[in-house]
């Protein structure tokens, strides 16, 4: 389907990234339900530091293209 077509049918995209991701979870009331506060609040907390970790982490990549120019 097109942007166009999922969007006249209601049909959101996936998020684009983990910290979307979360967010979203976050304002499910669905999976609160499913997974009970405890498990649910830990889950979040993990994911936030993975995150975290993840936005932190510098790839060869990066290194490869950026370290010439500082």
């Amino acid at each position: 389907m097109t942007p166009e077509e999922r969007a006249a049918e209601g049909i959101e995209s996936l998020p684009r990234s983990l910290g979307e991701a979360i967010e979203v979870m976050e304002a499910s009331e669905l999976v609160a339900d499913a997974l009970g506060e405890h498990v649910f609040e830990y889950f979040i907390r993990n994911k936030r530091r993975e995150w975290a970790d993840y936005k932190a982490y510098v790839t060869p990549f990066e290194v490869e293209r950026y370290l010439g120019t500082l």
